[in-house]
């Protein structure tokens, strides 16, 4: 009773253990856990890229997986591919960026393009004024071949295209050798809006012919050192963004001149003084709190 029905079934109880074993991710539902990681080689700066990188087709980054939840066996591979920020998506894409055989759990991917990944998001433009985020997507393929259900490892990704607004010059402070910059950051338009993470760069420039100095740092007195005393130079400052987009650039008016400082005995004899000084107790050493004095008041007299 049912004999016949069994013997009829077997073949098939035997093709869906076969199609078990060869399509486990279908059978199962497998999917895979971990993080995908991207650093661009130039700027150093993990997970963001800037501007010239979203444009270049130069800029290079390099992927690094680290799964979960599969063996990795001879002819798998991962397909790399970036999506929107809404996610990598419930089926295999087959536009992508690149695929390569898969060595491990834990695999760092060199070599991949910034401007691709860029344009596999749909990043539509790399000088707008706002950053954006995307999804990166290594999509695992068992023995190179794309599966019925999808198995994905996902990160994200930032193109920080944002740039910071032209700082403030709050003044200038001339001293031995050395121009001291006092630097606020600008206020944000409608196209210059990044504000965390700024640094601002103050570049002092002689007359022509000579070689400026530049010294970078946030906000706040940024020291320009290793100035010629007595030549006039001029100010500048500009931002750039923590992923390196430069902002726009700001003058000071007129020109600075760094000059040694001068002590009270200078300013006396500058001013006409004929006492020798000393330190005895008579003589021109009596004279010395008068001669500080006198130093004091003919330095305030040189700036009044």
């Amino acid at each position: 009773m049912g004999g016949p029905a069994l013997a009829q079934s077997a073949p098939m109880l035997r093709r869906a253990t076969l199609l078990l074993l060869l399509l486990p991710g279908f059978a199962l539902g497998q999917t895979i856990g971990g993080t995908v990681t991207a650093s661009v080689t130039t700027p150093a700066t993990a997970t963001q890229g800037n501007r010239a990188d979203c444009a270049s087709t130069e800029s290079k980054a390099t992927w690094n997986i680290a799964a979960t939840g599969v063996t990795i066996a001879t002819g798998d591979k991962w397909r790399l591919a970036t999506a929107s920020s809404t996610g990598c998506g419930t089926t295999v894409p087959t536009t992508y960026i690149q695929e390569t055989l898969a060595t491990g759990l834990t695999q760092s991917i060199p070599g991949v393009f910034v401007n691709t990944m860029a344009t596999g998001a749909g990043v539509g433009s790399c000088d707008q004024a706002n950053d954006v985020q995307v999804a990166l997507c290594a999509y695992y393929l068992p023995g190179g071949l794309v599966p019925t259900v999808v198995q994905v490892v996902a990160g994200t990704f930032t193109f920080q295209l944002a740039k910071p607004p032209a700082p403030n010059i709050t003044g200038v402070s001339p001293g031995d050798g050395q121009l001291s910059v006092s630097v606020t950051p600008g206020t944000t338009t409608a196209t210059e809006t990044a504000t965390t993470g700024v640094t601002f760069t103050v570049t002092c420039t002689p007359p022509a012919g000579g070689a400026a100095v530049t010294a970078t740092s946030s906000a706040g007195n940024i020291v320009c050192g290793g100035l010629t005393n007595g030549t006039a130079y001029t100010v500048a400052a500009a931002g750039r963004s923590s992923a390196g987009n430069p902002g726009a650039s700001t003058a000071a008016t007129g020109t600075f001149t760094p000059l040694p400082f001068l002590s009270f005995w200078d300013i006396y004899k500058n001013d006409g003084g004929v006492e020798a000084g000393g330190c005895g107790t008579g003589g021109a050493g009596a004279l010395a709190p008068a001669l500080a004095l006198l130093g004091l008041l003919a330095a305030r007299r040189r700036r009044s």
